[in-house]
């Protein structure tokens, strides 16, 4: 069982791969960037990171 946003998974809900369990929907307004807590962040991740935040205060 996951929450994801449906705008992402329409085609597999079409299809039949996905089923939705509830007619309950939620509107967050947010995105999360996550990674495993043991994962040490790679330089990539912490570029990628640095790229996210620079485009959210520039936007």
């Amino acid at each position: 069982m996951a929450l994801l946003p449906i705008r992402l998974f329409g085609r597999d809900l079409l299809g039949g791969r996905l089923v939705t369990l509830f007619d309950t929907r939620i509107e967050t307004g947010s995105y999360w960037l996550t990674k495993l807590k043991p994962r040490k962040e790679t330089d990539g991740m912490k570029a990628f990171r640095g790229w996210l935040e620079q485009e959210c205060r520039d936007n």
